[in-house]
């Protein structure tokens, strides 16, 4: 053990070495209202008012049409929430602080746990995604309140709640990153007394014959059983695993955001993705602009099918406007998908309500013609980096809720902006 804490302490200072060399800022397309994430590897060391108060007021909603959980949201409900944001003091310069999460949270738009919505409250539109325990985050700003910090990971930004996260020096957090790690490859593993799910990373200390230690987000140390619940490092890509990890979440509820525990489409191939190590983001919208381009908008039913006749599967990703899909390939000569969904159409144009993650058979349950909505076709590497493209259809979102209310009136509901 005391040879593994001493390797620990090298790596710290070894990045944090690395870290005083870095430039003051994260590249500027990797720190954009566009991609919605920073590279945590690399520190920032200030960023200015101005900056900090264009992020935070980036996004927005209005109350014209709205519920605030269950009354109708009025003007003075959204001015009350927007005030909780503090924007005023923010300081002319920003020093962030290190930190990560301390147990599984939710990361909203607004700084507040009420729900936004237009009828329906499982679609809140103040949810932004949720995000697993020791997600590192740089901590920018505090909400009047003081119950929430906005803060940036590394695939998202927004205001989560401030007991459920803890500081540490930016030693510490750089070295943290740096250690050997365990990837959690099924859903609701519990370490100490943390909750992780798949995909999540956790900082490894030492390995046993039959145990592994584990540095929990509270900095202590714990013991767990090497019981197939998690691999070391990020797993070598296996279609057999893909496939194990992508079933053993089947028939869990369609989770917009995320925000009881479960998932959305995006999340649903993200987090399958992580533990291959591949960073892709956190929507459909972006995630269709990372991987090997297969196929644009297919002219005819025969170009698309020919197309995924010779893709991998679990591999290959379907995109539709605001949804993504997971193509798993043939079986019994049909056309296998997995995705998580709420609604779609069906080959006679009927609205077949869903609202789970689902295994598809397209021929046989009549789902051939989703073709038509496809918008791209892409092959997703387990090496692959978030950086992103800068193509023109990378368009600004400003209002999720324009989003949220067309949902029930097409064949999917609309994914995370």
């Amino acid at each position: 053990m005391k040879k593994n804490i001493f390797l620990v302490l090298i790596i710290m200072f070894v990045s944090f070495a690395a870290l005083s060399c870095s430039s003051s800022k994260v590249s500027k397309n990797k720190f954009s209202p566009y991609y919605f994430y920073t590279n945590t590897n690399q520190y920032i060391f200030k960023i200015s008012r101005y900056e900090l108060s264009q992020y935070i007021t980036f996004d927005g909603l209005t109350y014209k049409g709205s519920y605030l959980d269950d009354k109708k949201m009025t003007k003075n409900d959204l001015e009350e929430i927007k005030e909780n944001r503090n924007v005023k003091s923010i300081p002319a310069v920003v020093k962030p602080k290190t930190a990560f999460t301390t147990e599984s949270v939710n990361m909203r738009l607004y700084p507040t746990h009420k729900t936004i919505h237009r009828g329906k409250k499982n679609f809140d539109a103040n949810q932004y995604t949720r995000m697993g325990a020791f997600t590192p985050l740089f901590i920018l700003h505090t909400s009047k309140d003081g119950e929430f910090y906005y803060v940036m990971s590394d695939f998202m930004r927004g205001w989560v709640p401030s007991g459920k996260v803890k500081k540490y020096s930016q030693v510490d957090f750089a070295g943290i990153q740096q250690m050997p790690f365990i990837r959690i490859i099924k859903d609701n593993t519990t370490i100490g007394n943390i909750k992780y799910n798949i995909g999540d990373k956790v900082p490894l200390l030492s390995m046993q014959d039959n145990h592994a230690t584990v540095l929990a987000p509270n900095g202590k140390y714990v013991n767990t059983a090497i019981d197939g619940s998690f691999v070391i490092g990020n797993a070598n890509y296996d279609e057999k695993l893909m496939k194990e990890m992508a079933e053993s979440l089947l028939n869990n509820p369609y989770d917009w955001g995320g925000k009881e525990g479960y998932r959305d489409c995006s999340a649903y191939v993200r987090d399958l993705w992580k533990v291959f190590g591949a960073d892709i983001p956190r929507s459909s919208g972006l995630q269709k602009l990372v991987g090997k381009k297969l196929l644009d908008k297919p002219r005819n039913k025969t170009e698309f099918y020919a197309t995924l006749r010779n893709a991998k599967p679990y591999k290959t990703l379907i995109f539709f406007n605001g949804h993504v899909i997971m193509y798993g390939g043939m079986e019994n000569d049909d056309y296998i998908i997995y995705h998580a969904v709420n609604t779609l159409k069906n080959d006679q144009g009927e609205k077949v309500t869903i609202s789970k993650v689902v295994k598809n058979k397209l021929k046989e349950e009549k789902f051939e013609n989703i073709w038509q909505r496809v918008i791209r076709v892409s092959e997703i590497s387990p090496l692959i980096s978030a950086e992103l493209p800068k193509e023109p259809e990378l368009i600004e979102i400003t209002n999720i809720m324009d989003k949220i209310s067309k949902i029930g009136g097409g064949n999917i509901v609309a994914d995370m902006p």
